[in-house]
């Protein structure tokens, strides 16, 4: 169990560089496919699609799992890709994953009996770097889920990200995880929260020692 979870839960946000890994056609086939717009029907083959990604992530071999949904497999490696606001989220491949949001920022994923939830989504910050600091927006961000009945046993702010544990109100354990990146020319806050049963702690614990990192698992530097 343990060497399963070890792989998992990486969450990344990172640029990624497109026109500097596509050749012209490659080019053409993705302004076909308006990849900013997340509930667009795929309209080329599903073969050109994955050659795009492929070129995008510097990997061979991606399968799709579920396009409108943002859902791909890399070997062993299961991962939700966000294109409106371009970041990755590596997860357990026997989680189920839902649909993207209304909004298309972000998605949910559980595994079978319910007893571990993870949620990721994104938010715009640059919108509001005017009237608040990073800090401030952090402390707000904070505040909501204690304004939400959940109790945080834990904190830890440093630079552009943070760290919260603590219970929810219906007596789950949760650990949240938010963290301030450029995507598209654009500062974005990408939120992941782990929800978990007591009885599934350990479980979700290998999960989270893995934590979220910074960097993308599926390429090769």
């Amino acid at each position: 169990m343990k060497n399963i979870y070890a792989i998992y839960i990486l969450l990344l946000v990172l640029l990624l560089s497109c026109t500097s890994r596509k050749d012209s056609s490659v080019q053409a086939t993705a302004d076909s496919l308006s990849m900013c717009d997340n509930h667009t029907p795929l309209e080329v083959s599903e073969a050109k699609h994955l050659q795009w990604v492929d070129s995008v992530l510097g990997i061979k071999g991606t399968t799709l799992i579920d396009y409108k949904n943002g859902i791909y497999q890399y070997n062993d490696t299961r991962f939700y890709w966000n294109r409106a606001f371009d970041y990755f989220l590596v997860y357990p491949s026997s989680f189920t994953h839902g649909k993207e949001s209304d909004l298309g920022d972000g998605n949910h994923f559980v595994n079978e009996d319910s007893t571990i939830c993870l949620n990721v989504y994104a938010t715009y910050f640059d919108i509001f770097k005017d009237d608040y600091s990073l800090r401030e927006w952090f402390d707000m961000m904070i505040d909501s889920e204690i304004e939400q009945g959940n109790r945080i046993i834990k904190k830890d702010i440093a630079g552009h990200s943070y760290i919260i544990e603590g219970n929810t109100k219906g007596g789950r354990c949760f650990y949240s995880k938010a963290i301030c990146k450029k995507s598209y020319e654009r500062n974005i806050i990408v939120t992941v929260k782990l929800e978990y049963m007591r009885s599934v702690k350990k479980q979700a614990e290998e999960i989270i020692s893995n934590n979220i990192h910074l960097y993308n698992p599926l390429k090769k530097e």
